[in-house]
């Protein structure tokens, strides 16, 4: 009897342990490298090459925490977080649709896309 409670002392916690880890980190990741926010510009604004242009992306910062988000796809390694102003820069081209959902990691303004299965 005293080792079957020793046993289920020892095992118990590990068993909380990894029941309270995220499932998220299991999941398909892509790393950020940069933030960016965009920057509407006034009309009639203009680049070198003299063509009309209508915003600029600024490095931008986001507080370190964890974000459930969805992604729209910009370009192959450039992404808006919908609903916001705010846009992120992938390392590599990561293998996202148009449109998908996961968690965002964000440590020191780079971090970790998790996409959800």
């Amino acid at each position: 009897m005293r080792r079957l409670i020793t046993f289920f002392l020892f095992i118990f916690p590990i068993l909380a342990y990894c029941q309270a880890m995220p499932t998220y980190k299991n999941w398909d990741k892509h790393d950020v490298i940069k933030i960016y926010q965009k920057q509407e510009l006034p009309a009639d604004t203009i680049d070198e090459e003299g063509e009309d242009i209508t915003a600029v992306y600024t490095s931008s910062k986001l507080r370190d925490g964890i974000y459930e988000i969805e992604l729209y796809k910009i370009s192959s390694k450039f992404y808006q977080i919908r609903g916001s102003n705010t846009y992120i820069l992938f390392r590599y081209t990561p293998y996202l649709y148009s449109y998908d959902d996961g968690i965002l990691e964000i440590s020191y303004n780079s971090g970790t896309f998790y996409k959800k299965p």
